[in-house]
């Protein structure tokens, strides 16, 4: 299934105005600006970005704890380098 040029420009622009308003910018202003850089570029080269950019992904959800789940450690040294020794 192909993605169509105008649902790439739309994600590589909520992309470009997500980071933008981490640098306090305005969100639609940096994404209006982008839209209108997107139309001066290929297909190829938008597609090329969307795929780099890992935009086409599904979202993945980090497990949480629920409120009655909590984590127990007998001491500080449990776990070492990403090995737990429990």
């Amino acid at each position: 299934m192909e993605i169509s040029r105008e649902e790439i420009v739309q994600k590589l622009s909520e992309d470009y105005g997500k980071r933008a308003k981490i640098l306090n910018l305005k969100f639609q202003d940096a994404y209006d600006k982008y839209t209108e850089r997107c139309k001066l570029r290929t297909y190829e080269n938008l597609l090329w970005q969307f795929t780099c950019a890992n935009l086409g992904r599904l979202p993945v959800l980090a497990p949480t704890l629920r409120n009655d789940e909590y984590i127990i450690s007998a001491n500080d040294d449990d776990c070492e380098d990403g090995v737990c020794k429990l």
